[in-house]
């Protein structure tokens, strides 16, 4: 039998709030200022990481005629924009959620997003006490794929990462995971099922529904 984990911590987007859909929208709409449309084929670099990593692949690959920092905080403005009226939970989220507290288990949140929004959403969502720690993208000097994020959660959920296992949506999340020693299940969703890397998940599931049952039948938690 493995080894019982004694946290669980989350991504945010695709995971927990269903925003990717409004964050591509809000970059479309930032780069058609210069009649550029978001390529398809950047979408799987993009998913997972923080807006200024983002802003920097963006522009490189687009020739924008703006400093990266500029993008992203002119990006961030729409999208902030757009979010009222328009955060929904990923179906099964606050019952997972519930669900793991019953049993005892520590909830963390490590996610790629900055602290201003990531208090809103939680918010909106009426998530603000879910977690014994969050650690946002504001907090690590490395986005996702690097292991910072989920290493400072562990840290401040006082568990060794081998004790915690991560739940993601996209595979630079699962690398960062696996990376900084954590378990990981992928639940990919619309806008990731299709991106290559889930293999270095411990398993696929296919929505948060089956999460519960799957870390019980493995003996993962009580």
């Amino acid at each position: 039998m493995a080894e019982r984990i004694a946290a669980v911590v989350f991504d945010l987007d695709g995971v927990l709030v269903d925003s990717e859909a409004l964050q591509l929208a809000a970059w479309q709409c930032y780069v058609e200022r210069w009649e550029k449309k978001l390529p398809a084929t950047l979408l799987p670099r993009l998913f997972g990481r923080r807006l200024v990593d983002a802003a920097s692949i963006i522009v490189e690959e687009l020739g924008l005629p703006v400093a990266p920092d500029e993008a992203a905080r002119e990006r961030d403005a729409l999208f902030l924009a757009s979010l009222p009226g328009n955060v929904r939970p990923m179906p099964g989220a606050h019952e997972l959620i519930t669900g793991l507290r019953e049993r005892g288990m520590r909830l963390g949140l490590a996610t790629s997003g900055h602290r201003r929004y990531v208090q809103l959403v939680l918010v909106e969502l009426g998530l603000a006490d879910a977690f014994a720690a969050v650690v946002t993208g504001d907090d690590v000097a490395r986005g996702k794929p690097a292991p910072d994020c989920y290493r400072l959660a562990a840290s401040r959920l006082g568990v060794s990462p081998a004790a915690c296992i991560a739940i993601e949506d996209a595979p630079l999340g699962v690398a960062a995971a696996r990376a900084a020693g954590l378990r990981c299940i992928a639940v990919p969703n619309a806008h990731t099922a299709h991106l290559d890397g889930f293999a270095a998940a411990d398993t696929v599931l296919p929505g948060l529904d089956a999460v519960l049952p799957w870390l019980e039948s493995n003996g993962w938690i009580a």
